[in-house]
């Protein structure tokens, strides 16, 4: 997210672009006729926003002032989409933020929206015993204890906090209690069973060590392309991640160090999963202004940065990017997980393709994501399946960090819209329409999340704005069908954290990686859901559960169903249910 000087490079072309390429002045142009906009919703895909007929526009985020003086401002809006009330369909979790120098009971709370099952939405927060007024940025939604219930944590510019339900509609905070209020300013937090124990572990990133009185006295600024603005992260300080190891019942206990974590850096975006497929699972951290984090998994006892090594430390041409968002999948089709990494304007968000042998290609230039990126500044992100046809499309959701860029012809705008890409030929492009005109509106967006919201059987789009309030973007694509498949891990791990769920689909096979926390600072319906097309039904099922025992349900499946696969206690078959 820094304006410093590694992008001066482009920020000069940039320049040049926008101003000729000097020589006398010709004198005014004549005005140009107006271009008619690429967003229809004539085309392929189509979205429609929901936002004030499902009763959540009544939310409003509040993120310090809008002239975003400090750091701390600009981060946030991150939002969840999980069944709170165990009654089957989606309801949503929408963090908020505060202001500096403001007591704590004078910041607006978090919110719960309780959904009735066709996308309508009502608070639900103070029935579910929800009252959270520290300056939230993130939300993960997890069954963290093993009871069937989805516990809630979340990451706070302060210590954190942990909503753990009560498995009857209310939630106790309890961070403190477990050993997870982590006092630092947090960003993404990552659960899952880093030593095959069969309870969750916790990642938690950490952005910058923010010393506010300092930043309210002094209101340092940088310059930005000629313009003045707020200083961060390059010259603060960082933050260290920590680690937390699952004990007994719900105690954690910090052993960072222990691990083989510590270095101080911009922390983002986390996603626990399998890269090198020895069967333990791994970590991949997005940090801004710094090369990212490849963490190895040595069998449970350390863990060994080899980002560079494996080619995620930096983009194809050596120098670390602003990492924000992580979304991760197999667009290729060729089995392996691949993951898009988001950036600030003035560079392209990155596409690391992933080979068998663990190591990740900078594909963005060859594939064709790298031009229609670079004026835009992204955070959440996400491989789904929105036409339901078998392949991954990739969306964006973007919003700069400077306000002023608005005052001056530098390219970019403060406020951006949503950007939809699929693949054609091997190639990501802006499908015709570009998702229709809902997506054409402009936020300040940052965090996001998709599920099957309205019951249609299609994955939706929920989007979390700073200042403002969250969008609902129903998906209306006129596509294939689906398979909806809900995977019940063995123990406490009920999310089936790192499980794998591989489908025979006619010539092909997909594949699914379960409760991954990709996006920005947010959480997704749990479901995975598998595009059949026109097919009538798909077959074999393969799962590969996270102790890497192996079951395979022959089918066949039918399209439209909703599969749920239990795995068995205690080596017992595992069951299977088709709704």
């Amino acid at each position: 997210m820094s304006a410093e000087a590694r992008f001066a490079p482009h920020g000069a072309l940039l320049a040049v672009l926008l101003t000729g390429c000097g020589g006398e002045d010709s004198g005014p142009a004549e005005p140009a006729a107006a271009e008619p906009s690429p967003w229809h919703d004539e085309g392929p895909f189509l979205f429609r926003d929901a936002s004030a007929e499902s009763g959540l526009a009544l939310f409003r985020q509040e993120n310090g002032s809008p002239e975003k003086p400090f750091l701390v401002e600009t981060v946030g809006a991150g939002v969840a989409l999980f069944d709170h009330d165990q009654d089957g369909d989606l309801d949503a979790w929408l963090t908020n933020g505060g202001s500096l120098g403001r007591a704590l009971a004078e910041n607006p709370s978090d919110a719960l929206f309780v959904n009735d099952g066709a996308g309508r939405f009502q608070d639900g927060s103070a029935a579910a015993g929800v009252d959270e007024r520290r300056w939230t940025n993130g939300v993960r939604t997890l069954d963290v204890d093993g009871d069937g219930a989805q516990d809630v944590y979340l990451t706070n510019y302060g210590p954190n906090s942990f909503f753990v339900a009560d498995g009857a509609g209310r939630y106790r905070e309890r961070a403190e209690a477990c050993g997870i209020a982590d006092p630092s300013w947090s960003t993404g937090a990552t659960f899952f069973d880093f030593e095959r124990d069969g309870d969750l572990d916790l990642f938690v990133s950490n952005y910058v060590a923010f010393d506010e009185e300092y930043m309210l006295r002094e209101r340092p600024t940088i310059d930005y392309q000629g313009v003045e603005v707020m200083k961060g992260p390059s010259g603060l300080p960082g933050a260290g991640d920590r680690f937390f190891v699952h004990e007994d019942g719900l105690r954690f206990v910090e052993r960072t160090a222990e691990l083989g974590f510590g270095d101080e850096l911009f922390g983002f975006q986390s996603v626990a999963f399998d890269f090198d497929a020895d069967g333990w699972l791994d970590l991949f951290v997005a940090n801004d202004s710094v090369a990212n984090n490849l963490w190895r998994n040595q069998q449970g006892q350390r863990f060994v940065d080899v980002a560079l090594r494996q080619g995620l430390a930096f983009s194809i041409s050596g120098r670390p990017q602003a990492g924000m968002g992580v979304g991760a999948g197999d667009f290729d089709l060729d089995l392996d997980l691949d993951l898009y990494v988001t950036n600030f304007t003035d560079d392209y968000s990155t596409l690391y393709r992933a080979d068998a042998d663990g190591f990740f290609t900078d594909v963005t230039q060859s594939i064709g994501l790298a031009r229609p990126t670079m004026d835009k500044l992204a955070w959440a992100t996400g491989f789904d399946d929105f036409d339901l046809d078998g392949d991954l499309e990739l969306h964006a959701v973007n919003g700069h960090v400077y306000p002023q860029v608005d005052r001056f012809r530098l390219g970019t705008e403060y406020r951006q819209p949503v950007q939809l890409f699929c693949v054609e030929n091997g190639h990501f492009r802006e499908p015709e329409g570009r998702g229709g005109v809902a997506l054409a509106a402009k936020g300040a967006g940052r965090g996001s999340a998709t599920g099957d919201v309205d019951g249609d059987g299609d994955v939706d789009l929920l989007i979390g704005n700073l200042d403002a309030p969250p969008r609902l973007l129903l998906n209306e694509t006129k596509g294939g069908r689906g398979l909806a498949l809900e995977l019940v891990g063995p123990g406490a791990n009920r999310a089936a954290v790192g499980a794998r769920a591989y489908l025979r689909c006619g010539e092909r096979e997909l594949v699914r990686h379960a409760a991954l926390s990709t996006g920005f600072l947010s959480s997704s319906s749990p479901t995975l859901v598998f595009g059949l097309g026109t097919l009538p039904s798909a077959g074999p099922l393969r799962v590969v559960w996270p102790d890497g025992r192996e079951e395979r349900f022959e089918g066949p499946f039918a399209a439209g169903a909703r599969v749920r696969v239990r795995a068995g206690a205690a080596g017992a078959a595992a069951t299977l249910e088709v709704r």
